[in-house]
């Protein structure tokens, strides 16, 4: 069998057993890279280099954060407070996708799910509700939430350069330059979530619900003020790092508020290491080499000429959907930096060539990578939800490809009227 064979056959097989859900995700997460290494696709180095990513490195420590935050009982406090006029189910969903989307514009996508899990947990046990509920909501708010800023994503620098570059300066992004598209879109999930929610995400308690329940709240209440303070000079520096010099990047800030935490003695050490989820790490780590497998043995790049081949010849908006839904499926199950790098150019490329305004098709592309909300596997902050949400892989479905199809008209309709074709 050629390589591309051996990746198609792979993928197609690691989707099965995550759908059965017959053997456990890390489990099959693992055999992924082990499976493409014994077939002479990947590199060893390939197959663990992840484990020590940026993003694991920035969950695991946040985690640490977070159970801080229980233990203390400041998590329910906090989410009492911001969350205080949102008494019913719905409202809290709707300010939930508001809230991180908001803060995504700022800090990354995982970041902010990391920074607002434990809050939310505090939330849902203080009014009594689901942790699912608003949990899924959380992560699509902060995945659409990223399109605000040039800073929200690094697929947003990618199409930014993309557009500069391709029209040598005559075209440029500015730090807002996204928001036409993803601030509608960001309220169009809010009232998608809060309508329909309720019949779209399973009503699931945390399967180990002592984890997230406050202790010692009243007898070291100094350590909850302390940790509070640790957060927020964590999200400030995250925020920061970008734009000033000298701070360290987002990963090692975290690290060094969990370092705060214990050094402290607001977590013992046994406490913080039993803080991060495993399973969420092992998905983390061991399905990236997929996504990179794909591109290395030509396999992205034979769907993506299908795509083109399908969308020649029927107009600029058939192209753009073509486009839209091939990296939007594309990034359900591999990195959507990696799609979006990879098809940016191309939808420049085919743009020129019929007539269209490329930066409409562009920022589709983006946009599409984007909505990744539909696979735990799809982005980290998808799978950081799974231990406290008590959720499974096809829990997923449903509400992600309600607003994945919500999204695509919200595009379709939005896009050639900000950039005419």
């Amino acid at each position: 069998m050629t390589p591309a064979a051996i990746t198609t056959l792979v993928f197609f097989a690691a989707f099965a057993l995550f759908i059965a859900d017959v053997l456990p995700l890390g489990l099959v997460a693992m055999l992924v890279p082990m499976a493409l290494y014994f077939a002479g696709i990947i590199e060893v180095k390939e197959v663990f280099l992840p484990l020590v990513g940026q993003s694991i490195i920035l969950i695991v420590a946040m985690s640490v954060i977070g159970a801080a935050l229980f233990k203390t009982g400041m998590a329910e406090r906090i989410g009492a407070t911001l969350f205080r006029f949102c008494p019913g189910e719905r409202t809290l969903v709707l300010a939930v996708v508001l809230f991180s989307g908001s803060l995504s514009a700022f800090v990354s996508n995982t970041g902010t799910v990391a920074i607002l899990i434990p809050i939310i947990m505090g939330v849902a046990a203080a009014k009594k509700v689901k942790p699912s509920r608003l949990l899924i909501p959380l992560t699509a708010g902060a995945t659409v939430g990223g399109n605000i800023s040039l800073i929200g994503s690094p697929g947003n620098l990618i199409a930014k350069e993309t557009i500069e570059k391709f029209s040598e300066g005559a075209m440029s992004v500015t730090f807002f330059g996204y928001a036409k598209i993803g601030v509608p879109l960001l309220l169009v999930a809010a009232v998608v979530y809060a309508l329909f929610g309720n019949r779209l995400i399973p009503a699931k308690g945390c399967a180990d619900a002592e984890k997230y329940a406050a202790k010692e709240r009243a007898k070291a209440d100094w350590k909850g003020w302390l940790t509070v303070a640790v957060l927020v000079v964590t999200i400030g520096a995250m925020v920061v790092s970008d734009c000033v010099k000298g701070l360290p990047p987002m990963h090692v800030t975290a690290c060094v508020g969990a370092v705060a935490a214990v050094l402290f003695r607001v977590l013992t050490q046994k406490e913080a290491f039993a803080s991060f989820d495993m399973q969420a790490v092992f998905l983390l780590a061991f399905i990236p080499p997929l996504g990179n497998a794909m591109i290395k043995t030509g396999v992205a790049q034979c769907i993506s000429n299908a795509a083109v081949s399908v969308a020649g010849g029927h107009g600029p908006i058939v192209l753009m959907a073509v486009l839209w839904i091939t990296v939007w499926a594309l990034t359900q199950v591999m990195s959507n930096t990696a799609t979006c790098a990879m098809f940016c150019p191309i939808g420049w490329s085919i743009a020129q060539a019929t007539g269209s305004d490329p930066r409409a098709v562009v920022i589709a592309v983006l946009i599409a990578s984007s909505v990744a909300v539909c696979t735990p596997i799809a982005i980290p902050a998808n799978s950081m939800i799974l231990e406290p949400g008590n959720l499974r892989f096809k829990d997923f479905f449903k509400p992600g490809l309600a607003f994945s199809a919500v999204a695509f008209i919200v595009s379709m309709v939005l896009l050639p009227i900000l950039f005419p074709f």
